[in-house]
C-alpha cells in the first residue's frame, strides 16, 4: 500500500495527522505514505523532484488536502495531473471552506469528500473509510483516535510487572499498562480464576509477550465479559494496549505468584516497531489509559 499525500506547505501539520492514522489504521498492509515535506520521504541530497515523480508513479492512491491556498500551488496541479494520466485514483480531502461541489473543472469530477464542519476524530475516520472504498482494503477501527502528541511518559509497565514478581503481595490492585503481541488464548483454571474474583468457566488466559516478535518474555493475564470476547476473535500476534491490574496472589508451598487481570484494551497499531520506541510508546499508552480514568 503506497498513498502519497499532496498538501500546500501551511497544512502539513493536517497531512501529519492523517500520515500517522493512516499508518495505524492500515498497518497489516504495511503502508508507505509519502510526504514531500519529510525527511524520511526525502532525504538531505535527494533530488527532489525525482523523489515527487516516482512517488506519484509508484502510489496506489493520491490523497490531496483540497483548500482555496491549495489549488494555486502548481506542484499539487502537477502532481494530481499526473496520477490522472496514469490511472491512480485520486482522493480529494476538502478542508478550510472549499466545498466538493464547488470544485472547478476538471476537478470537479474527481472523488471529493467534505471534511469542513467534523472534528478531528471524524475526519480522520472518515478518511480512513473512504481509503478502504476506493482501494477495497479493510481499516482497523476504534471508536476514538486516541492523540499521543499531548501525553507525556511515564514508567513503563515491563519495570512494574518487575516489582509484581518480585513482592506480589505489596502490590495488590496496583494497575498498569504496556503494549503487547496477543499469543496463546486458553481457559483460565478454575482455581486462579475465583482468587483473582472472577467467574470460573468463562474466564480466559492469555499470553502477552513484549516487543516485536511473539518469543521470549511475556506475561499471563487472565480476562473476562465482553474483553474475554475480543481475545476470542483476535488473531495471534495483534499490537494491542493493554491495562493490567495485580488481582491476587497465589501462594504455592514457597512459591508466591502474581495474578494478572486485563482491565481493558485498546488497539493501537504502530509503526514504528523498533524496541526503543516500543518501550516509549508503553510509556505512552500507560498514561493515555491513566488519562481515560481521570
Amino acid at each position: 500500500m503506497r498513498v502519497l499525500i499532496s498538501y500546500y506547505s501551511d497544512e502539513e501539520a493536517d497531512a501529519e495527522d492523517i500520515k500517522n492514522q493512516l499508518v495505524a489504521a492500515f498497518h497489516q498492509y504495511n503502508p508507505e505514505v509519502f510526504m514531500a515535506s519529510r525527511c524520511d520521504s526525502i532525504a538531505p541530497g535527494d533530488n527532489w523532484e525525482n523523489k515527487i515523480m516516482n512517488a506519484v508513479n509508484e502510489a496506489n492512491l493520491l490523497l490531496v488536502l483540497m483548500s482555496f491556498d491549495a489549488l494555486t500551488r502548481p506542484w499539487i496541479n502537477f502532481e494530481i495531473g499526473v496520477a490522472w494520466a496514469k490511472s491512480t485514483p485520486i482522493l480529494l480531502l476538502c478542508h478550510k471552506g472549499i466545498d466538493p461541489n464547488a470544485l472547478p473543472r476538471p476537478y470537479g469530477s474527481l472523488q471529493a469528500i467534505n471534511l469542513n464542519g467534523l472534528h478531528r476524530e471524524d475526519k480522520l475516520k472518515q478518511i480512513c473509510e473512504a481509503v478502504s472504498t476506493v482501494l477495497g482494503i479493510e481499516a482497523v477501527h476504534r471508536d476514538k483516535i486516541p492523540d499521543l502528541s499531548s501525553y507525556e511518559p511515564i514508567e513503563s509497565f515491563f519495570s512494574i510487572n518487575r516489582r509484581w514478581h518480585l513482592r506480589p503481595a505489596a502490590h495488590i490492585n496496583e494497575t498498569s499498562a504496556g503494549l503487547f503481541l496477543v499469543g496463546a488464548v486458553r481457559p483460565s483454571d478454575s482455581n486462579r480464576a475465583t482468587l483473582a474474583g472472577m467467574t470460573p468457566g468463562v474466564t480466559l488466559n492469555v499470553r502477552l509477550f513484549f516487543g516485536n516478535s511473539p518469543e521470549g518474555t511475556y506475561i499471563n493475564a487472565m480476562v473476562s465479559g465482553e474483553l474475554a470476547n475480543f481475545f476470542e476473535r483476535v488473531i495471534p500476534n495483534t499490537r494491542i494496549a493493554v491495562k493490567i491490574r495485580l488481582a491476587a496472589v497465589l501462594v504455592e508451598g514457597e512459591t508466591t505468584t502474581p495474578l494478572l487481570v486485563v482491565d481493558d484494551i485498546k488497539e493501537l497499531p504502530l509503526s514504528d516497531t523498533s524496541n526503543q520506541s516500543l518501550e516509549k510508546n508503553a510509556k505512552l499508552i500507560e498514561s493515555i489509559f491513566m488519562a481515560n480514568t481521570q
